[in-house]
């Protein structure tokens, strides 16, 4: 009976441990495709500048429900594929349902480079918060700079 509940216990322990290194991979994986993302819409915004808005606005730049998205560095939104009569709108004071000034903290992130900003929203569809992680860097263009993002519901 003993050997049977420890057996039992290291069968539960097991897949756990399984289970969190697949979480684990699964997250890495979808960092790493959020980063491509936006390495490639940073290239292109330093190549073409404000010419590359429209480019991704379209559904080419949609990523398994991930888009990317742009603003300017004084928090002016200036491309939102999901709802593009949100563009022009300022964002600095976009908080996460906990308070957090995301909006701010996007902002100073591609100030220094690049970097994650973890937060809690709404998925689409959804009223209660989920956790969800985005990948902000900075693009520059003449003399505009812009920090572009993507991100992902965990």
């Amino acid at each position: 009976m003993r050997k049977t509940i420890i057996f039992s216990l290291m069968v539960i322990f097991l897949v756990v441990i399984t289970g969190v290194f697949y979480q684990q991979r699964l997250e890495n994986t979808q960092k790493d495709e959020l980063v491509t993302l936006v390495d490639q819409a940073v290239q292109m915004i330093n190549e073409k500048g404000e010419s590359a808005f429209p480019e991704l606005r379209s559904s080419s730049w949609f990523h398994n429900d991930s888009y990317v998205f742009v603003w300017r560095l004084d928090g002016i939104r200036v491309v939102y594929p999901p709802d593009p009569a949100g563009e022009g709108n300022n964002m600095t004071a976009l908080v996460d349902s906990n308070g957090k000034p995301i909006g701010k903290l996007f902002i100073e992130t591609a100030q220094s480079g690049s970097g994650w900003v973890e937060y809690m929203w709404p998925e689409p569809g959804n009223e209660t918060p989920s956790k969800k992680i985005t990948y902000i860097k900075r693009a520059r263009y003449k003399n505009q700079t812009y920090l572009v993002g993507s991100g992902v519901y965990i």
